[in-house]
């Protein structure tokens, strides 16, 4: 998708990222949009918690890569590029958020 991109996250295995610290919630979220390197990208949101999310999508971040991500009816928030694997990313808030019902 982006041509001239020389670093690439390594994939990470599946094991790493199922040693998680709080619950996640699928079906809270169901999509958010991405501003990546100056483009903007409607995402599918797989779940979700406090601290970050799993989306889905074909862009190519390096490992701590910045971006911003808008839940709807929410302020856009920074996040940060924890993993890489199979078209799906885990991303790390700048800031804890609260989940409600």
């Amino acid at each position: 998708m982006f041509a001239g991109t020389a670093a690439v996250a390594a994939e990470v295995p599946e094991t790493a990222y199922e040693q998680r610290s709080e619950p996640r919630y699928e079906d809270v979220v169901k999509r958010a949009v991405i501003t990546f390197r100056g483009q903007e990208y409607p995402v599918p949101v797989l779940n979700i918690s406090s601290r970050g999310t799993m989306i889905e999508s074909d862009i190519a971040p390096r490992l701590g890569e910045s971006l911003m991500i808008r839940f709807e009816n929410c302020s856009g928030m920074h996040g940060f590029v924890r993993w890489v694997r199979g078209g799906q990313l885990g991303i790390r808030f700048g800031h804890e958020i609260i989940l409600a019902n």
